[in-house]
């Protein structure tokens, strides 16, 4: 079980929701003289967590970097890396433009709005990206626990084998268009 989550969470495949048109439509109605050239959405946001197994630790800090590359009628490249103190990874996912599905995808909401989801073994996170002008954005970051589970789990940074936490809360966060 822990090596298919460490798969899937390292695989290539970033599925893409059916809305993949809409989506780069979308990004590139913001600032059609780019056109040709990928938009980039730079998302950070750090997170504070409580592991309760294997092993007992505490206020587990944790700052994330998603560095979103759209480009119009290709897809979407997303590059993610993320680190707790001296521990770090990074991981890559490309989204061609006719999938969906998979763990993570990426959707329209509404004109001024994408949303990101997640599918970890016990929780769904929820990334909402909404944009303000051609180069500014939010983002909201939830987490929510699959019926069912009390704990969340999460492939530890320092280890890439599943790690239970009882809490997990995002700190700050910030959305900046290229």
């Amino acid at each position: 079980m822990i090596e298919n989550v460490a798969r899937t969470q390292t695989s290539i495949g970033l599925r893409l929701a059916p809305s993949v048109a809409g989506l780069l439509s979308l990004i590139f109605s913001f600032a059609p003289s780019m056109a040709a050239e990928p938009i980039q959405i730079d998302l950070t946001y750090d997170s504070e967590m409580d592991m309760v197994r294997p092993e007992n630790h505490p206020g587990i800090a944790v700052h994330h970097n998603l560095h979103i590359s759209f480009v119009n009628g290709s897809g979407v490249t997303e590059n993610r890396d993320r680190n707790a103190g001296r521990y770090q990874d990074k991981n890559s996912m490309t989204q061609a433009s006719k999938e969906e599905g998979g763990y993570a995808t990426w959707r329209v909401l509404s004109k001024d709005q994408l949303l990101r989801i997640q599918h970890d073994p016990q929780s769904t996170r929820t990334m909402t990206v909404t944009l303000t002008s051609a180069n500014t954005c939010t983002l909201d970051v939830k987490d929510e626990l699959k019926s069912g589970f009390t704990e969340y789990a999460f492939l530890r940074i320092s280890t890439h084998s599943l790690g239970y936490f009882s809490r997990y809360r995002v700190l700050s966060t910030s959305c900046t268009i290229h």
